[in-house]
């Protein structure tokens, strides 16, 4: 069959395009109610009854919408944007198995996506009416969990000779603090043998929330002033203080927002390594760089949904840098008081006619950039220093200029920049003073004499090493420049899990005066024990008189690791060479009554031989009012006691963020310093292999200076049972045992499993028909687990009542 269209037929489309709707299909095309589900961010708000028709959709309750987002900044112009009819974006509804370049839009000012399948509303806002919501970093320290407590620090140094019977000195040193809560009293305090009794210290001191307030016998202290040196001086500062942040890592750092379209996850890159990775709800969100390095670089924004697909990848500079003040804050000091005499007899020093006062401020000015502005003025002299820090990409520049009203200036500049593997310091610092300023002994001078001083370093990765270049110039007064030059390399020739070998080669050059020195390095780990064998080579040029060198050392060194309560080190070395021997020997050890060290070095040459020896002590006493102790393997300014409740002489690990600390003996106080300004959570461990039941729950707490924190713990020795029951030599089944921290059971064969106090003498058995008896339990060894055996309890205390029972029961059964 042949079909012929005409050329009038051929002329006329296929398909008409008309403005109104087929026939057949109007109510397709009118407004319809139903109810739908609302979602911001692809997180669920709320249900509620829409009006919507081919390409408009208009919500019922805007007001609870905008409600449900939160953080935004414009809450009614926001319900402008979302009332009356909206556009639906049919258009980016993600078709099945698809979900990149879709389901988001991005309205001026929000708009929504609907689904007429599924009957879901998506909710997009721009991220210029949102708020951002702030990094979950907690400002500043909690307050303190101790109240009063007195804690007193002691160590001791003695040093002496064997060639100088007078020639031993020693010295006592102490520190003395008197808290409760925040507050605290600080003494500093030392005893010689050349200047008996004298106090350095002695002030009272409140740090909190960013604030330090200090009254007394003090030493200056600020920032921003590089001319003019601390002084002791009786009066008063108040500072802003990073002491009591907690944000130290985070406010550092450049902000970094980011806009979630979607909830979903975030990763931060940096060089393709990942260096943080974040889940957030939609909206502009504020991230954590608390675990950013330092420096400045740039990053990687990669933003994913829940679904792990890329959403949206960018690259920002991102700069952090603890010399940088917070974004939007001051930081601040300012002191006076009166100067004392920094060399002095008798035990508190001198007053001096001069008084001092210095004052400065540091803030941001931009994201990478902080200014500071300090000055500082006596009975004599005042002046102004001002100065800026720069952290740019791959480089740090700090200059500052001062200037005083008697014509004395100086100026400082520091730098410091990377040129690929390359790595440049370098600083310049300079002093003018005007002669005319005479200084009174009786009124310390403000300035220094005038000076220029430079430096300049250079190290670079080389081959399996690095290679290093030193200079250095100064030059006070009037005298002559003197310039430094050194050049080293350090390299790891050879390195396995227990072996390794190190070479390393330095010259120094000073004012005609040159020494070379080749090392090689041989080291062998095993065990606890540490074994180096190390030759070295030196030639010295004293303005054309060589002198060369040849020496041989060997050293072993050993450290318990766990095998004692406490923590013992000790090393032995022997060295020889170019007509001189030696021979060291050093022991250390720590537990928790303090901590000794003592070094012994013994020389010989070929015209006499000396020995020398050092040694050092340190210790706490401590109360809070209620507990005494004594010890703590380091010294702090503040401490944790221990106070276990258990078996005399049983040792727990105490762990402090997850990390040994110390130890803790049952039945005494247990100190373990910690320092002041942190939050810790503490944990006890068994130490060696017996079962307890004690309190294994975290426990939180934060110190200040002085603060003494008591945990009273109880640790109850255990040990796990197990036997078998019998009767006449047949197992006994579902016999109740108690006795022990839980009651058990036996089963169908007898076999019981039972834990209890190390403690109990007996376990109590009860049968089914209300029977009785006991079974003896051996005093517990030093093992938890103790073998019972089998137990017949026919041959038991119990045998008459049972008998009678059975004898019953036959009757019975006839």
């Amino acid at each position: 069959m042949v079909f012929v269209l005409s050329k009038a037929m051929a002329s006329q489309p296929l398909f008409l395009a008309q403005n109104k709707v087929p026939e057949g299909f109007e109510t397709l095309s009118e407004p319809q109610q139903s109810l739908v589900d609302i979602y911001y961010g692809n997180r669920y708000l709320t249900s509620q009854l829409a009006t919507f028709q081919p390409g408009k959709i208009a919500l019922s309750n805007v007001d609870e919408v905008v409600r449900l987002i939160g953080s935004v900044n414009d809450p009614a112009f926001l319900n402008t944007a979302l009332s009356g009819e909206l556009n639906t974006h049919a258009e980016a509804i993600c078709p099945p198995n698809i979900t990149s370049n879709c389901g988001v839009i991005d309205p001026p000012v929000a708009g929504v996506i609907f689904d007429e399948s599924r009957f879901r509303v998506d909710v997009f806002v721009n991220p210029r009416f949102l708020l951002t919501r702030a990094a979950d970093v907690r400002k500043y320290l909690p307050p303190s969990d101790a109240g009063f407590a007195m804690m007193q620090n002691f160590s001791a140094a003695a040093t002496g000779t064997s060639e100088d019977a007078n020639g031993s000195d020693y010295t006592l040193n102490g520190l003395t603090l008197l808290s409760y809560y925040e507050n605290s009293i600080l003494s500093s305090w030392d005893y010689s043998k050349s200047q008996h009794f004298s106090v350095n210290q002695l002030y009272g001191q409140r740090e909190y929330e960013g604030f330090e307030y200090n009254l007394g016998l003090l030493s200056s202290q600020g920032f921003g002033l590089n001319f003019t040196s601390d002084q002791p001086m009786v009066g008063a500062r108040f500072q802003s203080s990073d002491n009591t942040r907690n944000d130290n890592d985070f406010s550092g750092g450049m902000p970094v927002e980011i806009f979630m379209p979607l909830r979903g996850r975030v990763e931060i890159r940096r060089d393709g390594r990942l260096v943080a990775s974040y889940f957030h709800e939609a909206g502009l969100q504020a991230l954590d760089t608390t675990a950013f390095p330092s420096g400045a670089y740039d990053i990687e924004i990669r933003i994913l949904d829940e679904q792990g697909n890329l959403q949206s990848q960018e690259t920002r500079f991102f700069a952090k840098q603890y010399q940088l003040p917070p974004e939007g804050e001051w930081q601040f000091f300012a002191e006076t008081g009166r100067v004392m005499t920094t060399v002095f007899d008798g035990a508190l020093p001198q007053s001096t006619e001069q008084w001092l006062s210095r004052a400065g401020v540091s803030r941001r000015i931009f994201d990478t950039i902080a200014g500071t502005l300090s000055a500082a003025a006596t009975l004599d002299t005042s002046l102004i220093e001002l100065g800026i820090y720069n952290l740019g990409y791959r480089y740090e520049l700090s200059p500052s200029f001062m200037v005083a009203d008697n014509g004395s200036y100086g100026m400082t500049l520091t730098g410091r920049t990377w040129l690929g593997d390359v790595s440049l310091n370098g600083s310049y610092r300079r002093l003018w003073r005007n002669d005319a300023n005479v200084s009174n002994d009786d009124r310390p001078a403000l300035i220094s004499d005038a000076f220029e001083q430079t430096s300049f370093s250079a190290s670079t990765p080389l081959w399996r090493g690095s290679a290093n270049y030193r200079f250095s110039s100064n030059r006070n007064n009037d005298d002559g420049r003197t310039e430094t030059h050194g050049v080293s390399y350090t390299a790891t020739v050879f390195r396995t899990l227990d072996y390794d070998t190190n070479v390393s080669f330095s010259f120094s050059e000073s004012e005609g005066n040159s020494v070379a020195l080749l090392s090689l390095e041989w080291r062998f780990r095993q065990d606890r024990w540490n074994f180096r064998v190390n030759p070295r080579a030196e030639v010295q040029n004293n303005n054309g008189n060589r002198d060369r060198t040849e020496k041989m050392r060997l050293s072993a060194s050993w450290d318990d690791g766990d095998l004692y309560d406490g923590q013992l080190t000790s090393s032995m070395t022997a060295e020889t060479g170019s007509g001189e021997r030696r021979l060291d020997g050093a022991v250390q050890y720590g537990n928790r009554f303090g901590r000794a060290a003592l070094t012994v070095n013994h020389s010989t040459t070929d015209s006499n031989q000396a020995t020398n020896f050092n040694g050092s002590f340190s210790t706490s006493f401590l109360t809070d009012g209620n507990v005494v102790a004594m010890g703590g393997e380091q010294r702090a300014e503040s401490a944790l006691v221990v106070n276990l409740n258990g078996r005399e002489g049983d040792i727990f690990d105490v762990k402090i963020d997850g990390q040994r600390r110390g130890y803790a003996v049952a039945g005494k106080p247990s100190v373990i310093p910690l320092a002041p300004f942190e939050q810790y959570t503490v944990t006890l461990s068994p130490s060696g292999n017996t079962l307890y039941s004690f309190d294994e729950r975290e426990r939180r707490f934060t110190l200040y200076p002085g603060n003494v924190m008591t945990l009273d713990y109880e640790a109850i020795p255990l040990q796990l049972l197990f036997g078998r029951l019998l009767v006449n030599g047949e197992p006994l089944d579902r016999a109740r045992i108690t006795g022990g921290l839980y009651p058990a059971s036996t089963d169908d064969i007898g076999m019981f499993q039972i834990e209890a106090r190390s403690d109990i003498n007996e376990l109590r058995i009860e049968l089914e028909n209300g029977w009785q008896c006991s079974v003896p339990v051996k005093a517990a060894s030093e093992k938890y687990i103790s073998r019972m055996g089998t137990v017949d309890l026919s041959e038991s205390d119990c045998v008459p009542e049972l008998e009678g029972q059975l004898a019953i029961g036959k009757r019975d059964d006839s």
